[in-house]
Protein backbone atom coordinates (compact mmCIF):
# COMPACT_ATOMS: atom_id res chain seq x y z
CA UNK A 1 0.00 0.00 0.00
CA UNK A 2 0.91 3.44 -1.12
CA UNK A 3 1.88 5.66 2.09
CA UNK A 4 1.81 9.70 2.62
CA UNK A 5 -0.04 9.75 -0.46
CA UNK A 6 -2.15 7.31 0.57
CA UNK A 7 -2.98 8.39 3.95
CA UNK A 8 -3.72 11.77 2.98
CA UNK A 9 -6.55 10.85 0.46
CA UNK A 10 -8.05 8.59 2.77
CA UNK A 11 -9.16 11.40 4.56
CA UNK A 12 -12.14 11.48 2.37
CA UNK A 13 -12.79 7.80 2.56
CA UNK A 14 -16.10 6.69 3.22
CA UNK A 15 -16.58 10.09 5.15
CA UNK A 16 -20.47 9.68 5.88
CA UNK A 17 -21.91 12.90 5.59
CA UNK A 18 -23.52 11.96 8.42
CA UNK A 19 -20.73 10.48 10.80
CA UNK A 20 -20.79 9.32 14.16
CA UNK A 21 -19.07 12.50 16.31
CA UNK A 22 -16.52 11.14 18.64
CA UNK A 23 -14.29 12.14 21.69
CA UNK A 24 -12.38 10.16 23.64
CA UNK A 25 -14.28 11.81 27.08
CA UNK A 26 -17.59 11.41 25.89
CA UNK A 27 -19.55 9.19 28.59
CA UNK A 28 -23.11 9.01 26.80
CA UNK A 29 -24.25 5.70 25.47
CA UNK A 30 -22.28 5.13 22.51
CA UNK A 31 -19.44 5.98 25.44
CA UNK A 32 -17.55 2.54 24.64
CA UNK A 33 -17.55 2.28 20.65
CA UNK A 34 -16.44 5.70 20.94
CA UNK A 35 -13.48 5.09 22.43
CA UNK A 36 -12.09 1.88 21.01
CA UNK A 37 -12.88 3.48 17.67
CA UNK A 38 -10.94 6.61 19.02
CA UNK A 39 -7.85 3.67 19.52
CA UNK A 40 -8.40 2.37 16.40
CA UNK A 41 -7.82 5.99 14.79
CA UNK A 42 -4.44 5.88 16.71
CA UNK A 43 -3.72 2.57 15.66
CA UNK A 44 -4.02 3.86 12.21
CA UNK A 45 -2.55 7.83 12.17
CA UNK A 46 -1.50 8.44 15.92
CA UNK A 47 -0.68 12.22 14.80
CA UNK A 48 -3.29 13.09 12.91
CA UNK A 49 -5.92 11.66 15.40
CA UNK A 50 -3.74 13.74 18.29
CA UNK A 51 -3.33 16.84 15.99
CA UNK A 52 0.34 17.10 17.51
CA UNK A 53 2.80 18.61 15.72
CA UNK A 54 4.97 15.60 14.11
CA UNK A 55 6.73 14.84 10.87
CA UNK A 56 8.49 11.36 10.46
CA UNK A 57 11.96 11.80 9.22
CA UNK A 58 12.40 10.97 5.87
CA UNK A 59 13.38 7.18 5.44
CA UNK A 60 15.14 8.17 2.12
CA UNK A 61 18.16 10.46 3.98
CA UNK A 62 21.13 9.04 6.81
CA UNK A 63 20.17 11.75 9.44
CA UNK A 64 16.96 12.29 10.94
CA UNK A 65 15.44 15.70 9.45
CA UNK A 66 11.61 15.71 10.65
CA UNK A 67 9.89 17.75 13.21
CA UNK A 68 8.54 17.03 16.46
CA UNK A 69 8.56 14.52 18.84
CA UNK A 70 11.31 13.84 21.94
CA UNK A 71 13.94 14.55 19.97
CA UNK A 72 12.86 17.39 18.11
CA UNK A 73 13.40 15.78 14.17
CA UNK A 74 10.89 13.25 13.72
CA UNK A 75 11.75 10.32 15.83
CA UNK A 76 11.31 8.33 18.73
CA UNK A 77 12.82 6.76 21.27
CA UNK A 78 13.92 3.29 21.86
CA UNK A 79 13.43 1.25 25.48
CA UNK A 80 16.99 2.46 26.15
CA UNK A 81 15.90 6.09 25.24
CA UNK A 82 17.94 5.94 22.33
CA UNK A 83 16.63 7.37 18.82
CA UNK A 84 14.97 5.27 16.40
CA UNK A 85 15.07 6.46 12.56
CA UNK A 86 12.29 6.03 10.29
CA UNK A 87 12.29 2.97 7.75
CA UNK A 88 9.58 3.01 6.04
CA UNK A 89 7.44 2.65 9.39
CA UNK A 90 6.37 6.73 9.90
CA UNK A 91 5.96 5.26 13.60
CA UNK A 92 2.85 4.41 12.80
CA UNK A 93 1.23 1.08 14.25
CA UNK A 94 -0.54 -0.25 11.61
CA UNK A 95 2.83 -0.38 9.78
CA UNK A 96 4.79 -1.72 12.38
CA UNK A 97 2.63 -4.19 13.36
CA UNK A 98 0.39 -4.62 9.52
CA UNK A 99 -3.09 -4.11 8.92
CA UNK A 100 -3.98 -7.09 10.69
CA UNK A 101 -2.14 -7.38 13.79
CA UNK A 102 0.52 -9.96 13.11
CA UNK A 103 3.64 -8.60 11.82
CA UNK A 104 5.56 -10.55 9.51
CA UNK A 105 3.31 -13.40 9.51
CA UNK A 106 0.86 -10.98 8.48
CA UNK A 107 -0.33 -8.81 5.35
CA UNK A 108 2.75 -6.85 5.36
CA UNK A 109 5.02 -9.86 5.91
CA UNK A 110 7.67 -11.12 4.00
CA UNK A 111 5.06 -14.07 2.33
CA UNK A 112 2.49 -11.10 1.26
CA UNK A 113 3.60 -7.35 0.71
CA UNK A 114 6.87 -7.81 1.76
CA UNK A 115 7.25 -4.47 4.22
CA UNK A 116 10.41 -3.88 5.10
CA UNK A 117 9.60 -1.96 8.80
CA UNK A 118 6.55 -4.63 9.41
CA UNK A 119 7.79 -5.96 12.77
CA UNK A 120 8.36 -9.60 13.44
CA UNK A 121 4.84 -10.39 15.74
CA UNK A 122 2.08 -8.38 16.94
CA UNK A 123 -1.24 -8.17 19.21
CA UNK A 124 -3.15 -11.26 16.94
CA UNK A 125 1.13 -13.26 16.44
CA UNK A 126 0.35 -16.90 18.14
CA UNK A 127 3.52 -16.08 20.56
CA UNK A 128 1.35 -13.05 21.93
CA UNK A 129 -1.97 -14.57 22.63
CA UNK A 130 -1.15 -14.68 26.36
CA UNK A 131 -0.11 -11.05 26.93
CA UNK A 132 -2.30 -8.99 28.97
CA UNK A 133 -3.58 -5.46 28.51
CA UNK A 134 -0.72 -4.65 31.06
CA UNK A 135 1.97 -5.41 29.18
CA UNK A 136 1.14 -4.13 25.77
CA UNK A 137 0.46 -0.83 28.10
CA UNK A 138 4.07 -1.28 29.43
CA UNK A 139 5.27 -1.87 25.93
CA UNK A 140 3.55 1.03 23.94
CA UNK A 141 4.69 3.08 26.44
CA UNK A 142 8.21 2.52 27.32
CA UNK A 143 9.10 1.04 24.12
CA UNK A 144 10.31 -2.73 22.83
CA UNK A 145 12.63 -4.46 21.07
CA UNK A 146 12.34 -2.09 17.88
CA UNK A 147 8.81 -0.43 18.96
CA UNK A 148 9.28 2.68 19.80
CA UNK A 149 8.47 4.12 23.24
CA UNK A 150 5.23 6.55 22.76
CA UNK A 151 5.00 8.02 26.28
CA UNK A 152 6.79 11.28 25.03
CA UNK A 153 3.96 11.97 22.48
CA UNK A 154 0.69 10.04 23.45
CA UNK A 155 -1.04 10.48 27.37
CA UNK A 156 -1.80 6.92 28.90
CA UNK A 157 -5.44 7.35 28.39
CA UNK A 158 -4.54 7.16 24.45
CA UNK A 159 -2.48 4.37 24.72
CA UNK A 160 -4.88 2.52 27.04
CA UNK A 161 -7.50 3.19 23.95
CA UNK A 162 -5.19 2.22 21.89
CA UNK A 163 -4.49 -1.20 23.19
CA UNK A 164 -8.16 -2.01 24.03
CA UNK A 165 -8.64 -1.67 20.52
CA UNK A 166 -5.54 -3.41 19.61
CA UNK A 167 -7.29 -6.09 22.13
CA UNK A 168 -11.06 -6.10 21.18
CA UNK A 169 -9.65 -7.33 17.82
CA UNK A 170 -7.73 -10.04 19.21
CA UNK A 171 -10.33 -11.56 21.89
CA UNK A 172 -13.17 -11.22 19.38
CA UNK A 173 -15.20 -8.03 20.27
CA UNK A 174 -14.45 -6.42 17.70
CA UNK A 175 -14.48 -7.77 13.71
CA UNK A 176 -11.66 -10.33 13.24
CA UNK A 177 -9.34 -10.01 10.10
CA UNK A 178 -9.63 -13.74 10.04
CA UNK A 179 -13.56 -13.53 9.32
CA UNK A 180 -13.23 -10.58 6.57
CA UNK A 181 -10.04 -11.61 3.93
CA UNK A 182 -8.07 -13.88 3.97
CA UNK A 183 -4.43 -14.24 3.43
CA UNK A 184 -3.32 -15.34 0.15
CA UNK A 185 0.40 -15.39 -1.81
CA UNK A 186 -1.12 -15.95 -5.00
CA UNK A 187 -3.24 -12.26 -4.48
CA UNK A 188 -1.60 -8.68 -5.82
CA UNK A 189 -1.67 -7.14 -2.01
CA UNK A 190 -2.10 -10.29 -0.06
CA UNK A 191 -5.38 -10.56 0.65
CA UNK A 192 -9.06 -12.43 -0.59
CA UNK A 193 -12.02 -11.65 0.65
CA UNK A 194 -14.55 -14.02 2.45
CA UNK A 195 -17.15 -14.99 1.39
CA UNK A 196 -20.79 -14.51 2.58
CA UNK A 197 -21.28 -11.16 1.84
CA UNK A 198 -24.47 -9.53 0.68
CA UNK A 199 -23.78 -7.38 -2.33
CA UNK A 200 -27.43 -5.91 -2.09
CA UNK A 201 -27.34 -4.73 1.50
CA UNK A 202 -23.73 -3.27 1.05
CA UNK A 203 -25.54 -0.96 -1.62
CA UNK A 204 -27.83 0.10 0.55
CA UNK A 205 -25.76 0.71 3.17
CA UNK A 206 -23.24 2.39 0.84
CA UNK A 207 -26.27 4.47 -0.01
CA UNK A 208 -27.46 5.19 3.62
CA UNK A 209 -24.02 5.91 4.82
CA UNK A 210 -21.75 7.04 1.99
CA UNK A 211 -23.18 8.59 -1.25
CA UNK A 212 -24.71 12.29 -0.34
CA UNK A 213 -20.68 12.81 0.17
CA UNK A 214 -19.48 10.32 -2.66
CA UNK A 215 -22.05 10.11 -4.80
CA UNK A 216 -24.11 7.63 -6.22
CA UNK A 217 -21.29 5.73 -8.19
CA UNK A 218 -18.51 6.14 -5.44
CA UNK A 219 -16.47 8.45 -7.73
CA UNK A 220 -17.48 11.96 -6.69
CA UNK A 221 -14.39 12.21 -4.32
CA UNK A 222 -11.07 11.62 -6.47
CA UNK A 223 -8.11 10.63 -4.06
CA UNK A 224 -4.74 10.16 -4.12
CA UNK A 225 -4.10 12.81 -6.57
CA UNK A 226 -7.15 11.57 -8.51
CA UNK A 227 -5.42 8.29 -9.47
CA UNK A 228 -8.06 6.55 -7.62
CA UNK A 229 -12.28 6.31 -6.72
CA UNK A 230 -13.56 5.15 -3.64
CA UNK A 231 -14.68 2.08 -5.22
CA UNK A 232 -11.28 1.28 -6.79
CA UNK A 233 -9.77 2.11 -3.61
CA UNK A 234 -11.91 -0.80 -1.82
CA UNK A 235 -11.04 -3.22 -4.64
CA UNK A 236 -7.24 -2.63 -4.74
CA UNK A 237 -7.15 -2.59 -0.24
CA UNK A 238 -10.45 -3.62 0.95
CA UNK A 239 -8.88 -4.48 4.74
CA UNK A 240 -8.29 -0.97 4.84
CA UNK A 241 -12.04 0.32 4.15
CA UNK A 242 -12.96 -2.35 6.72
CA UNK A 243 -10.83 -0.83 9.29
CA UNK A 244 -11.75 2.75 8.46
CA UNK A 245 -15.53 1.92 8.44
CA UNK A 246 -15.02 0.53 12.05
CA UNK A 247 -13.29 3.04 13.63
CA UNK A 248 -13.22 6.30 11.38
CA UNK A 249 -10.47 8.53 10.03
CA UNK A 250 -7.68 10.30 12.08
CA UNK A 251 -7.52 13.68 12.05
CA UNK A 252 -11.24 14.16 10.89
CA UNK A 253 -14.82 13.89 12.35
CA UNK A 254 -15.87 10.77 11.04
CA UNK A 255 -15.84 8.09 13.57
CA UNK A 256 -17.17 5.23 14.04
CA UNK A 257 -19.82 4.07 11.14
CA UNK A 258 -21.40 1.08 12.33
CA UNK A 259 -24.74 0.93 14.61
CA UNK A 260 -23.06 0.72 18.11
CA UNK A 261 -25.85 -1.73 19.16
CA UNK A 262 -24.67 -4.39 16.71
CA UNK A 263 -23.26 -7.30 17.61
CA UNK A 264 -19.58 -8.23 16.70
CA UNK A 265 -20.69 -10.91 14.17
CA UNK A 266 -23.59 -8.36 12.92
CA UNK A 267 -20.69 -5.78 12.21
CA UNK A 268 -18.69 -8.50 10.43
CA UNK A 269 -21.13 -9.22 8.43
CA UNK A 270 -21.86 -5.56 7.70
CA UNK A 271 -18.51 -4.81 6.90
CA UNK A 272 -18.41 -7.64 4.49
CA UNK A 273 -21.27 -6.64 2.58
CA UNK A 274 -19.52 -3.02 1.98
CA UNK A 275 -16.63 -4.74 0.61
CA UNK A 276 -18.61 -6.96 -1.67
CA UNK A 277 -20.58 -4.14 -2.87
CA UNK A 278 -17.78 -1.92 -3.72
CA UNK A 279 -16.41 -5.08 -5.66
CA UNK A 280 -18.62 -4.19 -8.52
CA UNK A 281 -16.97 -2.41 -11.01
CA UNK A 282 -20.05 -1.36 -13.37
CA UNK A 283 -21.85 -0.04 -9.98
CA UNK A 284 -18.82 1.94 -8.39
CA UNK A 285 -16.79 2.46 -11.79
CA UNK A 286 -13.05 4.04 -12.28
CA UNK A 287 -14.56 7.29 -14.17
CA UNK A 288 -11.67 9.41 -13.87
CA UNK A 289 -9.43 8.03 -12.06
CA UNK A 290 -5.63 7.04 -13.16
CA UNK A 291 -5.10 4.16 -11.53
CA UNK A 292 -5.97 1.27 -13.61
CA UNK A 293 -8.37 -0.85 -12.71
CA UNK A 294 -8.50 -4.13 -11.28
CA UNK A 295 -8.70 -6.78 -13.75
CA UNK A 296 -11.73 -9.49 -14.73
CA UNK A 297 -10.45 -12.44 -12.72
CA UNK A 298 -8.71 -10.53 -9.85
CA UNK A 299 -8.47 -12.42 -6.90
CA UNK A 300 -8.51 -9.52 -3.95
CA UNK A 301 -12.67 -9.23 -4.58
CA UNK A 302 -12.91 -13.18 -4.99
CA UNK A 303 -16.60 -14.11 -6.16
CA UNK A 304 -17.65 -10.57 -5.55
CA UNK A 305 -15.97 -9.40 -8.67
CA UNK A 306 -18.37 -7.57 -11.20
Amino acid sequence: MKTIGLITAVALLLAGCDPLSVSPGETDSNETTDRIGYGGRLFDMWYDEVGIDFVPDNPETPLADGRGGPNGDGTLNDAAGLPLLNNGHSYRFKNLFGWDMRGDAGIYGHEYQAKEFVLPDGPLSTENADITRAEWIQRITSGAGSLPAYNDVLSPAQIEALVDYMLAVRDGSLPHPDALYTLSVDSPKGFVLMPGGDPALGHAFYEAQCAECHGDDASKIMFDNGEQTLGMHARYYGYAIAMITLAGEPGSNMGPQLDPDLSVEEQTTTLLNLLAALCDRSRYPRGNATDPEVPDNDPRCGAYLR
